[in-house]
């Protein structure tokens, strides 16, 4: 057999599909099996192998055993002259393995190659060639300096910028993302990834030990590949960070001198905190940049209604200076408070939740302010017209920051995505109607003809470059049906970064594709999507649980009247205050683990009436609906129909 392709999948079902339909194209012809190690996905990724790609290999793991293992676990029974190591957000064109295997074929001195990578929009991912973590290079990764001279061969080593994008050429480290190696050499180097890698730096340490066997690792432009989740998406995490440069400080541990790799941790150390202290400051700051900006404009208008109108409209004596600091700190953050928890911040932007946001606010200050001392109570028109003001002024900067490229939120009434399907007629009838079913899909503009017959299509894939262009498209979908991936590698190539693209097979019910490579890599399916997956449904969730809770004991014992077991009433008002229980949960969760986690409910998801237990798909269907359509108001119209029962049942 001549080769072995081994694929670790970790819940990306939509990638995977895709990674395997490329991969048995590529593999026409040649003599190649297809192991995929699953390390105990939960979104029925083996179901979809086994149905969709008979012909995989397939090893269920009963739990995630990292990547070093789960490949090494294909390694034992993999029976090629070569193995292919390779993710599943991966996709090969059809001259992939004829490429790769006659350059090894033809130079034995190759222990290893890599293909020159590009991420979702066709662009160059300069993983695709590394060097070996030097002190230096360590330094300058793990702070980030390489990012800032990106084109400095001695400050950016580690990706190896003195070796062209399209030069061919030994490196030093290879992409783990797709690693083909002689089956040979791993046998001579005593086997593939050290699992003492759970995750990351498993590639350097396999290039190491392959380099000092005296075989090369050759980086090899000609073939290329797609890699969706590209370093850039990982690296932006604070748990990234860590564990990468956790791995790198293991990597250094066990090939360095102890006295070299004490120094070499050393920096690693402080690299792993200024990384993390300069990651953590700049999502804060993504976060609050708004409500930041929002109290700022605020107190500027605070600060001017209050001179305005103490020296204009009433004349009277200055505020003293004390009964603003003790007053206008409050006023302000009551004011981000509301329109944080009225969805302000939330995405899609909408005008309306600021508006609605700084109303609730301004009456919570009124009523605050009645609670004042005299000496604070200085006057309600202030605080009226600062929230009007404010709210006037507030939306005005918003729209004016987010067509400056400041704020880039999404705007609630934003205009679709217009998208051209490259596709057969046929496929374009069945594409166009899955794309109908999922509502934030792009508005389909027509048909581009994978070939030269034009028909009724918009235009050929010949000119599809200047059509784009002309015709304002966003987003290109291919139909992979009678369309070859290496045709839309050279399209998006051509076309370039400016517009999206997603990956259709014939069949499937979903589109991958990546809009970056700072993005993990999105799709459009067709399955459920629940708000209670979204942040702001969780978070409204559990601001109605608190407020209910307070209100049903602040009036108490006249909100335990109504209610059947009275003992356990006050407990579970405490029990939901504090987060261990929430009004209302799902009716059969035992039944419903694939929805969005909630905590446990006092009351279920359906009306309850005494002497009746609806069936357990009467329950799962109604907790279904209720994770699809949440809403605060669903949670008061369960407990109002459910009141009796808040004590238990």
């Amino acid at each position: 057999m001549k080769v072995s392709v081994i694929i670790v999948n970790y819940n990306v079902k939509y990638f995977l599909e895709v990674c395997l339909h490329s991969v048995f194209r590529a593999a026409a012809g040649i003599d190649a099996e297809v192991i995929v190690v699953d390390n105990n996905s939960k979104d029925d990724s083996c179901a979809m192998v086994r149905e969709k790609f008979p012909q995989a290999i397939l090893i269920e793991n009963k739990d995630n055993v990292g990547f070093s293992k789960a490949n090494n676990q294909g390694v034992a029974i993999a029976k090629g002259e070569y193995i292919l190591f390779l993710n599943p957000d991966t996709v090969m064109p059809e001259d992939f393995f004829r490429r790769t295997v006659a350059y090894m074929d033809a130079h034995p001195k190759a222990g290893a190659l890599g293909p020159r990578l590009i991420d979702g929009k066709g662009v160059f991912a300069p993983d695709s060639k590394k060097s070996f973590p030097t002190l230096s290079v360590a330094i300058f990764k793990t702070t980030g300096i390489n990012k800032v001279f990106s084109k400095s061969p001695y400050i950016n080593k580690y990706y190896a910028v003195h070796i062209g994008e399209h030069e061919t050429a030994p490196v030093e480290v290879l992409s783990g993302c797709c690693m083909m190696v002689r089956h040979g050499v791993i046998k001579e180097i005593g086997g593939a990834f050290d699992e003492d890698y759970f995750m990351y730096c498993e590639d350097v340490d396999l290039s190491y030990r392959i380099l000092k066997a005296g075989y090369e690792n050759i980086y090899l432009p000609e073939a290329t590949l797609i890699h969706y989740k590209g370093e850039s998406t990982r690296k932006a995490t604070l748990s990234y960070v860590r564990i990468f440069n956790e791995a790198l400080a293991l990597f250094v541990k066990k090939n360095y001198s102890s006295r070299d790799a004490k120094l070499f941790v050393l920096f690693i150390n402080i690299g792993i905190v200024l990384r993390a202290v300069l990651s953590l400051l700049k999502r804060v700051l993504r976060f609050l940049r708004m409500p930041l900006f929002d109290t700022l404009v605020l107190l500027l208008t605070l600060l001017f209604m209050t001179n305005f109108w103490v020296e204009h409209v009433k004349n009277m004596t200055a505020i003293p200076a004390n009964a603003m600091y003790v007053t206008f700190p409050v006023y302000l953050l009551l004011w981000v408070v509301s329109m944080y928890f009225n969805g302000a911040y939330d995405q899609p932007y909408r005008a309306l939740r600021v508006i609605r946001g700084m109303l609730v606010g301004t009456v919570v200050i009124l009523a605050y302010y009645g609670l004042l001392q005299p000496e604070f109570r200085y006057s309600r028109a202030i605080i009226i017209f600062t929230g009007f003001a404010g709210t006037v002024i507030m939306l005005g900067l918003h729209e004016l920051l987010y067509r400056l490229g400041i704020f880039k939120f999404i705007p609630y009434d934003t205009l679709p995505k217009k998208a051209v399907i490259v596709s057969s007629p046929a496929a374009y009838s069945e594409t166009s109607a899955i794309l109908r079913r999922v509502h934030y899909a792009p508005e389909i503009m027509g048909r581009i003809s994978p070939g030269d017959s034009m028909g009724d299509s918009l235009a050929g894939i010949a000119e599809m470059k200047p059509f784009l262009y002309t015709a304002g498209i966003n987003e290109v979908i291919f139909c992979i049906n009678g369309l070859s991936y290496e045709a839309m590698f050279d399209q998006m190539q051509q076309c370039g970064p400016d517009y999206d693209y997603k990956i259709h097979l014939p069949g499937s019910q979903s589109f991958v594709g990546s809009n970056s490579s700072h993005t993990a890599g999105d799709l459009y399916t067709v399955d459920r999507s629940f708000n209670l997956s979204r942040f702001a449904a969780l978070r409204n969730k559990r601001v109605f649980d608190i407020v209910s809770s307070v209100l049903l004991l602040l009036f108490f014992p006249v909100t335990m009247l109504p209610v059947r077991r009275k003992g356990s009433f006050i407990s579970n008002c405490f029990k939901v205050l504090s987060g261990r229980r929430t009004w209302v949960g799902y009716g059969d969760a035992p039944a419903n683990r694939h929805l969005p986690a909630i905590r446990q409910g006092i009351v279920p998801s359906y009306f309850m009436l005494t002497g009746y237990e609806p069936s357990g798909s009467l329950k799962q269907h109604q907790d279904i609906v209720y994770a699809q359509q949440y809403t605060p108001g669903t949670d008061l119209l369960l407990m109002l129909k459910n009141y009796k029962y808040l004590g238990g049942i």
